[in-house]
Formats: structure tokens, sequence, C-alpha cells
């Protein structure tokens, strides 16, 4: 897979079917997209390519930072596997935004990037303030040999998206977030040093300081894997605010079963695998450390 850092003047050297969209989490509906991409390409006996933004579109038009549910390292771990040929990987700007959606379509796909085939979702909009839709890129098909519309695809009633993905997160609903990723949804941060009152008490943990602005799940306590260094273990993970002991901002803690090494200043990924219980305030320290007995329990169990 190659990855090409783009901007608008860019002019590619090899025709390509591209796949079109946001891509945050790259989910069941993203996965079946970019398949029919990698397909249609096969068909053309060319290159599958997908467009990718360095940040959410999001970030330009509203105000605060997106949440992210991947980050682009981890999209393109995941696009590779998937088997695309090509990444254009282009910044968001005003200029961009501010394209009719011919010039998108004519100017930018069709003649710098010698785009053959198009491959989008059933409500995917473009150019300016979104004004071009499905209905415009049928009109304007004969720009490209092959257009193909995925239809929505739905999970107990609801449209397939990021949006529901976010929702699942935040609502602490991880097995179906985890289903409609077809993955676990993963947090990634560095170690960082703590108080230490877990380690006294029996229960040490690492704590991550996350490296990118990801979603955060409803405060409580998950069944988890960690990743160190490459190889995979079983944690038991609070995500809140301790309040038995302290309301210092958000903290993530992980205590990683049967492990003792130094691991300060490490990048480790946190893989969210079930959601155990909520947070809880409990009338002391020994009562608090009683329930993380229990919750370690689960984990170790699994």
């Amino acid at each position: 897979m190659e990855i090409i850092e783009i901007d608008l003047n860019y002019k590619a050297q090899e025709e390509s079917v591209i796949a079109l969209g946001n891509f945050d989490g790259v989910h069941r509906g993203h996965i079946e997209l970019i398949t029919k991409a990698i397909k249609n390409a096969k068909k053309l006996n060319i290159k599958s390519s997908l467009l990718l933004f360095n940040e959410h579109t999001d970030n330009l038009v509203k105000v605060g930072k997106k949440e992210i549910i991947t980050t682009n390292k981890t999209k393109f771990d995941i696009l590779e596997k998937l088997g695309i040929d090509i990444i254009y990987l282009i910044n968001f700007t005003r200029e961009f935004m501010s394209y009719s959606p011919i010039k998108f379509l004519d100017d930018f796909l069709a003649k710098n990037l010698k785009i053959k085939g198009v491959v989008v979702g059933y409500d995917y909009t473009y150019g300016y303030k979104k004004s071009g839709n499905i209905e415009f890129l049928r009109e304007n098909k004969s720009l490209f040999e092959t257009v193909e519309i995925i239809e929505q695809i739905s999970y107990k009633g609801e449209k397939i998206s990021s949006s529901l993905i976010r929702k699942l997160i935040e609502n602490g609903k991880i097995k179906d977030a985890n289903f409609l990723l077809s993955r676990p949804y993963k947090l990634i941060g560095e170690i960082i040093h703590a108080k230490g009152l877990g380690k006294k008490m029996g229960y040490p943990t690492a704590n991550l300081k996350l490296i990118d602005n990801f979603v955060i799940p409803k405060f409580g306590v998950y069944d988890t894997d960690i990743i160190i260094k490459g190889k995979k273990y079983k944690a038991s993970t609070n995500i809140g605010t301790n309040p038995t002991v302290e309301h210092d901002g958000i903290k993530i803690e992980a205590h990683i079963l049967d492990f003792n090494e130094d691991i300060y200043g490490e990048i480790v990924e946190l893989e969210l695998l079930d959601f155990v219980r909520p947070e809880l305030k409990f009338n002391s320290v020994e009562e608090l450390f009683e329930q993380i007995a229990k919750d370690v329990l689960v984990t170790r169990n699994r």
C-alpha cells in the first residue's frame, strides 16, 4: 500500500477506482464500500484508492475538535489489511471546502487524480456547503467508467455510522460498538506516573495519557486487553474520575494481570472488550479495593 500526501494541484501518475467518505472508525459500512472499490478496480485492471483527510472535516467547520474513533495510523493498518493500493492523504482546507460539486468531481477527481471509478455511500455529500449529492453524481457519471452507490446498512434498526458508534461507546455499549467496528474499540496512550495508591493496596495500575482526542467511553470498569511492545495482556481498567479518592479529571487506570514490568513512557494500546460496571463512589478505600478484586476476577475468568 502506498500513502501519498497530496494537495489540490497534485497530478496522479496512475488511474484508480476511489472510495470516498470520512472513514472515522473504518466500520462495517466503510469496509463494504472499500471492498467494493477494490473489486471494481480489479475488474478494470487498475489500482484501488481512497481519499483520506488528515483531520476530520468537522474540525474546520465546527467549534471544538472532533473526538475520533481511530487515529490515521490505525486506519492505515486496517486499510492495508483490506487491500487498498493507494491512500491519498490531504488537508481539508477552506479552498477545498469552497470547491463546487462539479469542480470536485471533474477537476479534482477525474482530471487530477485520474479516477476511473467512484464508490460512495448513499448519503455521501461533497463540494461547497455539502451541495453535491448522489443525484448530482449520477447526473455526471459520464466523467467516470463506473459509479457505485452503497445502500444503507442497518444494525438493530439504526443506520451503521460513525455517529452511532460514538453514541454506543459513550453509553458503555462496547460490545455493540466493537461489532460495528468489526474489532475492539482501542484507546492509545502513554504510561505516566500517578499517586501509586493501587500499588500500596496490591492492585498496581498503568495510567494512560491519551495521545489523541479519542471518544471517551462511559465512566466505569471495563474488561480490556492491553498491548505492550507488541504483546497482549489481560487488564481490568477503570475509566473515570475515581470519586472515592479524588475528583481530579478523567483517568484511565489499567490493572494488568500477572505483569510486573516498568513501562513508564511506553505507548500502549488498550482494547475495550466489555463494560463490567458503572463508576461508583464507595464509603472507604477498603470497600473500593474489595470491589476492585471482584472486577479483576471478571477479567481473569474471561
